[in-house]
């Protein structure tokens, strides 16, 4: 089934009674065709709006964020994607328009007249020039330089009345402003977002008066110190500090000009300048030329000067690096095991064992007796007790065996 065309569209209208003729197309533009009709003896314009799959404007989530129907199944339905979500989706994104125009009715921003929203057309009031035609658009006309002025102050303050009722156009440009019999009029609106709960409002606002501070600073160069009146008026919006009377700060002053400017430029006061004395004359007057002396001369003159001879600096030797003690975390003295022969009668630093050497590593910190049998090798037996001295004689009992001995044996009992 092939989707609707234009003339289907205007011909269910014709069919319903709520056209009488069909005039003619005005414009065609990339997600609508613009026609004259005529409603008893009003002669309206209508919009009809061209399906998702044949129009050139299909990135439109970022403009949807923030937008909410009224009925939850269908705000589900649109959030989750299926067909009847879609077609929701779609229906919503033409009605936006309508619902746009009718807020700002009396608002103080010249948008055209919505009549009805019927079957996907919109009828609205057809904007016209002072000849009675459809109004041009700002793109196709070239201002004089003293009406440029007017023109910017009217649409900025249209853009602070938009961002009042908390909306912003989101595709303003010069190909979106009729220069109607009444002012500056702003058109197509499907695309306008809630500059309240779209995260992304403050590009598309500062966007929209770049569009329109650079279309018109093109053809009045003085303008341009107006670049930052966006800015302001955002900022505004955010403290809640935004009315339609509001006016933008006046501009920054220009920057200095530059040093060599400043040297070459005259004062209009300066005597030195139109003095007619032979000493003035004398002082300002230009030096005769003098030949330009030959690279020879210039060395004659003045010799180049000696190179300093800097004395050869002697390499830095890297420092060995320090070899970490073994045994330093048990005996806190900095011991080293001794190297010994293996099997074949290498050295091997001491702790590595030989593959064809049963010999083991020592497993005193202080023993360094290379190549040690499996007979002597220390084991873990408790050490036998010293011989008594002298000086701290052992306690007997009357048996003869110590008395710590005789208490283990009590408490084994």
């Amino acid at each position: 089934m092939r989707p609707p065309t234009l003339a289907d569209s205007l011909e269910v209208l014709l069919a319903d009674g709520v056209i009488d003729e069909i005039l003619g197309r005005i414009k065609s533009g990339k997600e609508a065709t613009i026609s004259m009709v005529r409603r008893g003896d009003a002669v309206l314009a209508a919009k009809v709006y061209k399906d998702r799959a044949t129009r050139s404007f299909k990135n439109n989530v970022q403009y949807k964020e923030g937008r909410k129907v009224r009925n939850t199944r269908t705000q589900r339905a649109m959030d989750t994607g299926g067909k009847f979500g879609r077609d929701a989706a779609e229906q919503a994104w033409k009605s936006a328009e309508a619902d746009a125009l009718y807020r700002l009715v009396d608002s103080g921003v010249r948008a055209p007249v919505p009549v009805m929203f019927y079957e996907g057309v919109l009828l609205m009031e057809l904007v016209l020039d002072h000849n009675g035609r459809p109004a041009p658009r700002l793109e196709e006309i070239t201002l004089e330089r003293d009406q440029v002025l007017g023109v910017y102050c009217d649409l900025v303050a249209q853009l602070i009345a938009l961002l009042c009722c908390d909306l912003v156009h989101g595709d303003l440009s010069p190909y979106n402003v009729l220069l109607a019999a009444d002012g500056p009029t702003i058109i197509d609106f499907p695309q306008v977002i809630s500059a309240a709960h779209n995260t992304r409002a403050e590009h598309f606002f500062l966007r929209d008066f770049a569009n329109i501070h650079s279309h018109l600073a093109a053809m009045d160069p003085a303008l341009l110190v107006h670049r930052v009146d966006g800015r302001a008026i955002w900022q505004a919006y955010v403290r809640r500090d935004l009315t339609p009377q509001f006016v933008p700060p006046p501009p920054p002053p220009l920057p200095p000009p530059r040093r060599n400017e400043r040297a070459h430029t005259t004062r209009p006061n300066d005597r030195r300048a139109h003095s007619t004395r032979p000493s003035d004359q004398h002082a300002h007057a230009p030096r005769p030329s003098q030949p330009t002396p030959s690279r020879d001369d210039d060395y004659r003159a003045s010799p180049p000067r000696p190179k300093l001879q800097t004395p050869p600096v002697a390499p830095v030797a890297p420092r060995p690096p320090k070899s970490k003690s073994l045994y330093s975390h048990w005996t806190g003295q900095d011991t080293k095991p001794a190297p010994r022969p293996d099997g074949r009668g290498n050295m091997r630093p001491g702790g590595e064992r030989s593959r064809r050497d049963n010999s083991r590593p020592s497993w005193r910190p202080n023993d360094q007796r290379p190549n040690q049998s499996r007979d002597a090798r220390p084991t873990n037996q408790r050490p036998a007790a010293a011989a008594p001295s002298a000086a701290s004689p052992r306690v007997v009992s009357d048996s003869g065996a110590p008395v710590a001995r005789q208490r283990r044996r009590r408490r084994r009992r």
